[in-house]
């Protein structure tokens, strides 16, 4: 009898994630499926590839040198379905994950890209702070993320997209009287800042901070928007994409307020995993560079 891809999809899946309950559900099949495939290809192979005797799931000897190989017979099988059928040989849901910035401006961009590139895709996006989406992606609940300050582990692969350019922010009546001013002054005001898990909030307050500025923060909030209206509304300072709040300074609701070192640029990456079977997420992150734009706005201002 020979060895089916479906029977060495669940042992990849299997041993890949740590668990048969783990791989039915990536697999969205059911556990017993998984368990029968499983026994079906060792009684091909006449060999274990599970340790049954211990009570954490380990690989046997056959197992550990099977998998690699079972790894480039499902690479192999996907290339195949992608140069026989094209873009329709990607299809189903494809789970990715995204700041706040990125969702305020370009994702509907990237998201009618993505569906003309490829038509029987779902995407399935998630806003959520960066720090919460590279925990996901490690854990495989996510395909790729788009955010900042991505691990430097060599199982990701990172994209660099465009950076962003963020400037001090407040109510015209509101904070120095000057246009430009020393960094460390800003200590004299109140600080308006997005909540810990926000990886654009710890980058530039760590800038700060190690260029001598003491914080004085009295409102956290992981809502982009509403930190622009607590700052119009004479609360305090805040950092934000000047190009995207553009309409609200050219209206007067809030003045930039520069300084001396200014805010550096912060880029953005596409981050997908280095060893997946599907090059789908490489393919997004190519989109996604394509797309990016921060002064993009994905909704008119009212």
């Amino acid at each position: 009898m020979p060895v089916s891809l479906k029977q060495v999809e669940a042992f990849y899946w299997t041993a890949t994630l740590g668990g048969f309950n783990e791989a039915a559900h990536r697999l969205n099949l059911a556990q017993s499926t998984i368990s029968k495939r499983i026994l079906e290809l060792e009684d091909v192979i006449n060999e274990p590839l599970f340790d049954r005797a211990s009570y954490t799931l380990r690989l046997t000897r056959a197992g550990e040198a099977s998998l690699p190989i079972a790894a480039e017979m499902l690479a192999l099988e996907t290339r195949f379905r992608e140069v026989a059928g094209g873009s329709a040989t990607f299809s189903g849901p494809f789970r990715f994950g995204v700041t706040e910035l990125v969702a305020l401006t370009w994702l509907p961009k990237l998201i009618v890209a993505m569906k003309r590139d490829f038509p029987n895709l779902v995407p399935e996006p998630e806003v959520a702070a960066s720090i919460d989406l590279y925990g996901k992606l490690v854990a495989n609940d996510l395909d790729l993320v788009i955010g900042l300050d991505p691990p430097q582990t060599p199982s990701l692969m990172m994209v660099p997209l465009k950076a962003v350019q963020l400037e001090w922010v407040a109510a015209p009546g509101f904070g120095p009287v000057e246009d430009c001013i020393p960094l460390r002054e800003m200590a004299n005001y109140p600080i308006l800042s997005q909540t810990q898990g926000s990886g654009l909030q710890r980058l530039v307050l760590d800038w700060a901070v190690a260029n001598g500025l003491r914080i004085n923060r009295v409102v956290q909030c992981n809502s982009l928007n509403v930190l622009a209206g607590l700052a119009a509304s004479g609360l305090g300072v805040t950092f934000l994409t000047a190009s995207y709040f553009a309409a609200e300074i050219k209206s007067g609701r809030l003045r930039v307020i520069r300084t001396e070192p200014a805010i550096p640029p912060i880029r953005y990456f596409a981050v997908h995993r280095v060893q997946d079977l599907s090059p789908l997420a490489a393919r997004v992150a190519g989109i996604a560079l394509e797309c990016c734009d921060f002064s993009a706005r994905s909704l008119p201002s009212r």
